[in-house]
């Protein structure tokens, strides 16, 4: 069988220009980056005159790669597509083609031979790709039209100059290593303001998911930018932005495909898209079915549609970690699929919820969460909710609902069956913890894992704390026999010592830098925190022993593991609730349970 390549479309392509749905085939393939669902790949294409080493599949096409579909010798269309100019040390710019949709035409093992002879396609070939579009002849079914990717018209605010130089950049295409670009996005959602106080200072920020045609990318503002552009950016607009900072992105507080993330800086322009913004996409969903949700492993993070069956009145509690005041309000939804879920809302939009009317609600990155056998989902700060939004599949729901569904029987995976699984007392190793992202929403996560201390901070260990048994407040030396508590306002004759262990625990899997406070310190140390302080003041030997002995110990820890900021970048931050010594009957027992139901052998 013979196949018609579209033969010189590569030269019109990377010279500026646009060439309507080109006929091409894949040569080969080259993973440059990532992992799992942030995996990338580079693509040698020909269209049968000339090959291109420089064309990158966007990430929504992989599983097309890796299941073989789209394998080497493969005959593609490629439908839609975007070019950047990036940077390339020592030779100027480079030009990147970005696939962003195929079809197949046919698959490598039936072609199974590169077709024609084709030319490597050579920057040195295409000398005034920066300058000025190649304007070749084409053949009429596919000509050239202007490129996808348009200049920016140039808006109050922002440099004209810049806008001028070159194209609007796809999400995809940005990486550290460029300087100058511009990006035409989408705000598909805004966090609210976060402040913090620590020892190093104080400081806010907000964060957003922004989104194009070629990916997403998450933005984050910090201080004076947080109060600069807040009240500007406002969700679901479209805004030029440039100027902003790019490192690898912490994939435990993010779900967005993109390994990297931007932060805002002093020179940051943001402009709001004036013209006509309908190509930039809205939200991308993968919305699972909710029978299909009891079937997914807990802490993954899902998107989820479905009609408000019922919602309960807003619960105020108390964070027992921080004291602050939460509110909360549960929500019962239900799809097709003949299931309910209850998806827990907080926060400002516990408040504001009305589900009188029965609304559809959408999530984007809610968490699924398991206690005593059942699941339901929970908004995080980074999850997008919309109320009865214009999205076909809502419509679909809204029509299912109102034309009968609201009397269908449904299977609730959110009801209780008495069997315990997961919650807080469930036993992880570091890796499955991080693989979880644990710690990456607006709550701590708990979790148990038996593990060795492999090392102890000695030092600052101990502090002088407030003598009053209700408070522990760090005391400052007055030097003159006396201790200011600056909580109380008072100065006392006294003080009492307390424990602030910092320590390394570890396991198989990997190893975590942890702290412990006062109670759970003198267990792992197995001294109270009075008999610490009178080593340290009377014998500094024993304490330095003390430490010394206690390394390799192995305990069983409880965990509590959530992220925090310093110096405007994210840390987890994972404390020791308990630690208690290891029951070996206990432990040999679980690990039969565990081989047992990995297995499926008898031991």
């Amino acid at each position: 069988m013979t196949y018609k390549l579209s033969e010189g479309s590569l030269e019109v392509i990377m010279t500026g220009g646009h060439y309507d749905k080109p006929v091409m085939q894949v040569l080969g393939s080259k993973k440059i980056q990532g992992s799992g669902a942030n995996e990338r790949f580079r693509l040698l294409v020909s269209d049968g005159k000339h090959s291109h080493s420089f064309a990158m599949l966007a990430t929504q096409l992989n599983d097309k790669l890796i299941t073989g579909e789209l394998s080497d010798y493969s005959v593609v269309q490629i439908d839609r597509f975007v070019t950047s100019l990036l940077k390339d040390t020592g030779k100027g710019e480079k030009r990147v083609m970005i696939i962003l949709d195929v079809t197949i035409i046919a698959p490598g093992g039936e072609v199974g031979r590169k077709l024609g002879s084709p030319q490597t396609l050579s920057e040195s070939s295409t000398p005034s790709a920066i300058s000025k579009p190649a304007m070749q002849p084409v053949p009429k079914q596919s000509p050239i039209k202007p490129q996808m990717m348009q200049r920016a018209t140039p808006a109050p605010g922002l440099d004209s100059s810049l806008l001028s130089s070159q194209m609007t950049h796809p999400i995809a295409s940005l990486s550290p290593y460029q300087n100058k670009w511009v990006i035409k996005a989408r705000v598909m959602n805004k966090s609210a303001i976060r402040t913090w106080s620590n020892a190093r200072g104080e400081g806010k920020l907000f964060s957003m998911d922004l989104c194009d045609e070629s990916g997403e990318i998450r933005a984050t503002a910090f201080k004076n930018e947080c109060d600069k552009f807040y009240d500007m950016i406002q969700v679901d607009k479209v805004y030029y932005i440039s100027r902003c900072t790019l490192k690898t992105a912490n994939k435990q507080f993010t779900s967005l495909k993109n390994d990297y993330e931007m932060s805002f800086t002093n020179d940051t322009v943001v402009v709001e898209c004036q013209e006509d913004s309908g190509s930039v996409p809205t939200i991308k969903y993968d919305f699972v079915p909710i029978n299909e949700i009891a079937t997914k492993n807990p802490d993954t993070l899902l998107d989820v549609i479905g009609v408000c069956k019922s919602a309960a009145d807003v619960q105020e509690l108390t964070a027992r970690s921080t004291g602050k005041l939460l509110k909360k309000r549960e929500v019962t939804l239900v799809d097709s699929s003949g299931g309910a879920i209850i998806l827990t809302l907080w926060g400002n939009d516990a408040e504001k919820f009305d589900g009188s009317s029965n609304p559809v609600v959408s999530a984007k990155g809610a968490r699924l969460t398991e206690f005593n056998g059942s699941k339901s989902l929970s908004c995080l700060s980074s999850t997008m909710l919309r109320l009865n939004p214009d999205l076909p599949e809502a419509h679909k729901l809204r029509g299912w609902y109102d034309n009968g569904g609201a009397n269908m029987e449904v299977v609730n995976i959110s009801a209780r069956s008495g069997v315990y699984s997961g919650g807080s007392n469930e036993w992880l190793t570091f890796s499955e913890a991080e693989a979880r992202q644990l710690g990456s929403g607006d709550k701590g996560d708990f979790y148990n894992l038996l593990g060795v201390l492999t090392f102890t901070f000695s030092e600052n260990a101990l502090y002088k704390a407030c003598p009053q048994e209700q408070c522990n407040k760090k005391v400052v030396d007055q030097d003159n026999g006396s201790y200011r508590c600056e909580k109380c306002n008072r100065e006392y004759p006294n003080f009492k010592h307390r424990l602030l262990l910092g320590a390394n625990v570890s396991d198989p899997t990997g190893d975590q830098r942890i702290t412990a406070f006062n109670e759970t310190a003198e267990s792992m140390l197995g001294k109270s925190a009075a008999e610490v302080g009178q080593m340290f003041d009377y014998d500094k030997n024993a304490y330095n022993q003390m430490f010394e002995d206690v390394k390799f110990k192995t305990f069983i820890f409880k965990f509590r593991t959530k992220m925090e900021t310093y110096n405007d970048e994210a840390r987890l931050k994972t404390t020791v609730m308990s630690a208690q010594p290891i029951d070996y009957k206990e432990a040999n027992s679980r690990l039969i349970k565990s081989i047992k139901s990995i297995t499926g052998v008898e031991v």
